[in-house]
């Protein structure tokens, strides 16, 4: 078999395989090199519909995109859990694992899983789960669709794997996250919003500027420039700090950095 042929057989193979994470084109960069969010999520429920919808927004969000690791294309049948997608995860300061109906049927999806919890527990990885169209109850007992999904392909497993998957749903299960049906009444497009901005203020440490912790005699001073800040104007206006060397100029501008940061997207921030 030559190398197109080779090629077409192993794309076919992959339709409709499972899911969860080679290197976007939009995310790829220097092996090494950290990733702001990781989706995990199953391809045949969610690829082409939330999990695009929700990624394009990702990278979107700003003049300096999100670096978003997500599947392009499914693992090939028989190929081995890549040693990349898990060191993705580990450089990935958040995951958002998007559990479908049909997600534990995935042992990709869930091998995932099972290392975005470890990376929770042993660093301060982030885990935002969307519980897309199924109740986190039926995810921890797996029960209803999404439990059968689970079942269906109980035989084929190891019971070590068996094991460590439960576990990880169970886990996932209580953490706080949103399900689809029930934030705004099921409006898809809010909760994308909604998980957007939730990923910007957890990153928003990223551009907190270093400042002494113990500060004496810019109390007043910031004071002041906040009130006038924060009072209503339909113009710009540009704030000058001057004086003499050594009383705290640049100091003063990054505590008020610090302050303003949080009220704009990722992309005004400089």
């Amino acid at each position: 078999m030559d190398k197109e042929q080779r090629k077409r057989a192993e794309e076919k193979s992959t339709r409709g395989a499972s899911s969860s994470s080679s290197i976007s084109p939009k995310a790829t960069g220097l092996r090494g090199s950290p990733y702001d969010v990781f989706l995990n999520f199953r391809g045949s429920d969610t690829r082409k519909a939330f999990t695009d919808h929700l990624y394009h927004n990702l990278v979107k969000a700003g003049t300096v995109p999100f670096c978003v690791f997500r599947d392009e294309n499914s693992i090939p049948i028989g190929e081995e859990f890549g040693s990349e997608i898990l060191d993705a995860i580990k450089r990935s300061k958040i995951s958002i694992p998007v559990i479908s109906e049909n997600y534990a049927s995935s042992k990709w999806c869930l091998r995932e899983l099972v290392h975005i919890m470890e990376c929770k527990k042993s660093t301060s990885h982030i885990v935002l789960p969307i519980f897309y169209k199924v109740a986190p109850s039926d995810v921890r007992h797996l029960k209803g669709n999404f439990g059968n999904a689970f079942h269906l392909r109980w035989e084929r497993y190891d019971e070590k794997d068996i094991q460590e998957w439960q576990r990880a749903l169970n886990e996932v299960s209580y953490l706080h996250g949103w399900e689809s049906d029930k934030f705004e009444d099921g409006h898809e497009g809010e909760l994308i919003e909604h998980v957007v901005e939730t990923v910007q203020s957890e990153l928003q440490e990223d551009f907190q500027l270093n400042v002494p912790k113990q500060l004496v005699g810019l109390d007043d001073g910031l004071k002041k420039i906040m009130n006038w800040i924060d009072s209503p104007s339909i113009n710009a206006r540009m704030i000058g700090i001057y004086g003499m060397g050594g009383i705290g100029k640049t100091t003063l501008a990054k505590i008020i950095h610090n302050q303003l940061s949080n009220k704009f997207g990722r992309g005004h921030q400089k």
